[in-house]
């Protein structure tokens, strides 16, 4: 365990060198603890950390449902915000891209849309960028299920208020970051499908999502945007919780990991 601990720390410090020649303060850190999400968790909690940065590659739907994988179980369990790095493009004068819920649909606490637009804002500013808000709504049906399962025609007027009161609520919500029509964005259909289309239609840098862990079951059923949506983007994601929110991974690590002996 110790010569494999030396051996990655070593490494470590070969990419850490630039940075501190740089003049960047840089610690390295490598421990020897399992799963490796938890393992991140208790280091964002040990050291206070602000932003936990990974590499994030393509996966299978099969992978999203189990949350088999390292950063998505970040998405679910790590406290501070998450950036998924999909390229190594620079951010210079980035377009970031909001996506926010003002109708707050799947329980979504009303303050994460504030959070999204603020987080988004910083970035935009600290890169000499600009912030676009999106949001995506399904339209109201004008029919609901009879007796016999038959659509009973409903006022056409139902689907009409329903769009303006969306529109309305994206409308004040965008108004209070001074995004006008041209960086306001919504548009009807489902995110996993929309979100994608339009991050590249702007060429985004980065698109800034919310994430509300909920149980495996409910996931299974409900889904989570956040994670439904990163596969079909090209660009960098970063994933933030509601303010309070507690991560459930314990602060020491609850059982030590089996070494099995050389053969």
């Amino acid at each position: 365990i110790e010569r494999a601990v030396v051996s990655r720390k070593q490494e470590l410090e070969k990419l850490a060198k630039p940075l501190r020649d740089a003049g960047i303060p840089v610690h390295v850190r490598c421990r020897w603890d399992y799963p490796v999400h938890e393992s991140i968790v208790r280091e964002v909690m040990r050291e206070g950390i602000d932003l936990v940065i990974v590499d994030s590659h393509r996966h299978g739907a099969a992978a999203r449902l189990v949350l088999g994988n390292t950063d998505w179980q970040l998405i679910r369990l790590c406290p501070c915000p998450v950036l998924l790095a999909k390229t190594a493009r620079s951010y210079d004068r980035p377009r970031i891209l909001a996506a926010v819920d003002p109708m707050h649909s799947h329980s979504k606490p009303a303050a994460l849309d504030e959070l999204l637009l603020a987080t988004g804002q910083s970035f935009a500013e600290a890169f000499g960028g600009k912030l676009h808000a999106a949001h995506f709504y399904a339209l109201a049906t004008p029919f609901t299920a009879g007796m016999l399962v038959e659509p009973v025609p409903m006022p056409i007027e139902v689907a009409q208020l329903h769009a303006k009161e969306v529109e309305a609520a994206f409308d004040a919500l965008t108004a209070r970051y001074g995004l006008g029509p041209r960086r306001s964005h919504l548009r009807v259909g489902l995110p996993a499908d929309e979100l994608p289309e339009l991050a590249e239609e702007l060429d985004a840098h980065l698109v800034v999502m919310g994430a509300v862990s909920r149980s495996t079951l409910k996931r299974l059923f409900i889904g989570n945007t956040a994670e439904r949506v990163i596969d079909g983007l090209k660009c960098d994601v970063l994933v933030v919780k509601p303010k309070g929110f507690k991560t459930p991974v314990p602060k020491r690590a609850t059982t030590r990991p089996v070494v099995l002996p050389p053969i």
